[in-house]
């Protein structure tokens, strides 16, 4: 089984957003002292300066265990109806 999925509240975005844009800090020194990947506070960033606040919510994930199986199952059937037009 994978890793467990972090989040994390707006509070705690904001903070890392405030010392990367206002306080001069780069996005390894804030990454460091919080103790997220230095990638994450450029998304966070990112997300902020497109939308705001509402840009650092949490979105909501598909859910794509399930969407990659339905796939896999479409992907098998349509095959197997392939060679039998085929044959």
């Amino acid at each position: 089984m994978g890793k467990k999925r972090r989040t994390f509240n707006i509070e705690f975005k904001k903070k890392a957003v405030d010392l990367y844009l206002w306080d001069g800090m780069g996005c390894k020194a804030v990454g460091k002292e919080l103790g997220i990947d230095h990638t994450t506070v450029l998304r966070w960033v990112r997300h902020f300066e497109a939308e705001g606040l509402k840009g650092l919510e949490e979105k909501k994930r598909k859910n794509t265990r399930l969407y990659n199986r339905a796939s896999i199952y479409l992907s098998r059937r349509y095959r197997n109806k392939n060679k039998m037009i085929r044959s």
